[in-house]
């Protein structure tokens, strides 16, 4: 068998044996479960509106819990080995250090996918059902959980890349839940003093870029041509670049930190 498989299949296995398929299906489903069919309720009724209003609200969940998940599968896939000693064990075999970083990651990546699928994939499924408008719901659904799992990945790899260079496991989770503070949270507040301080045209459609939560909610919300953005997101609709670039812009975060890890991998010594 291929030694890049071989390692994603443990990866994928040892995910499973810490119940994380389970655990977070269970939760993503959940979650937004409450969201589609609840989230009238705070103007005192129980009644399933437009699935658009619902994927924007799972667009706003996603961007908070995809990076966080992502950050706790990958933040001690390597430092942590380091420490334990199975690291040097692994580049003692004739392995080429590339299968090993693309082994963990299509299994650790695959537990994430499967994950989203299943967790928002039977949201929609129930929407599509009990929906009275449903044109375009299972695209922009699929659309959304793919556009998630990129998310996810892309988190993936910066964890890899952070553990790559952390000298311990405390010191990548605390980076790494630093990164996420500042690309969820804090990022944005830059953005809207840019654009309050009518910074924005060129300069704002730049700095969306370099924040893939950022690109993710906006595909979403302009995907499915969501007309009540809010929250901070309705002023970055006019600087968006559309769909298919903020996508490729996303697909080029991922291929970038995936290059970095593999160059940082292949001069790392122990």
């Amino acid at each position: 068998m291929n030694p890049t498989l071989v390692i994603a299949r443990k990866a994928f296995l040892d995910g499973l044996r810490n119940r994380w398929l389970l655990s977070l299906s269970i939760s993503f489903f959940a979650l937004s479960l409450v969201l589609a069919l609840f989230g009238s309720a705070a103007s005192g009724t129980l009644t399933l509106g437009r699935w658009q209003d619902s994927l924007s609200a799972l667009a706003t969940l996603a961007a908070v819990l995809i990076p966080l998940i992502a950050i706790q599968l990958s933040y001690d896939s390597f430092v942590g080995e380091r420490e334990d000693g199975t690291l040097l064990l692994m580049l003692s075999y004739p392995l080429n250090r590339r299968q090993i970083l693309l082994g963990k990651f299509l299994g650790q990546g695959s537990i994430l996918a499967l994950t989203a699928l299943i967790g928002f994939g039977l949201t929609g499924l129930i929407v599509f059902a009990f929906s009275a408008e449903r044109d375009g719901l299972l695209l922009g659904y699929l659309g959304f959980i793919l556009s998630a799992v990129l998310l996810g990945w892309i988190f993936i790899a910066l964890g890899y890349l952070v553990s790559l260079n952390a000298p311990s496991k405390g010191r990548a989770a605390a980076k790494l839940f630093a990164l996420w503070f500042f690309f969820v949270l804090l990022y944005d507040l830059v953005l809207l003093g840019l654009l309050v301080g009518q910074w924005g045209g060129v300069w704002v459609r730049g700095l969306i870029l370099l924040n893939p939560v950022d690109l993710f909610r906006l595909t979403n919300l302009i995907a499915v041509e969501h007309e009540s953005v809010s929250g901070v997101m309705s002023l970055f609709r006019d600087a968006a670049l559309g769909p298919a670039v903020m996508v490729g812009a996303m697909v080029a975060w991922l291929v970038l930190l995936l290059w970095r890890c593999q160059h940082r991998l292949a001069r790392l010594t122990l």
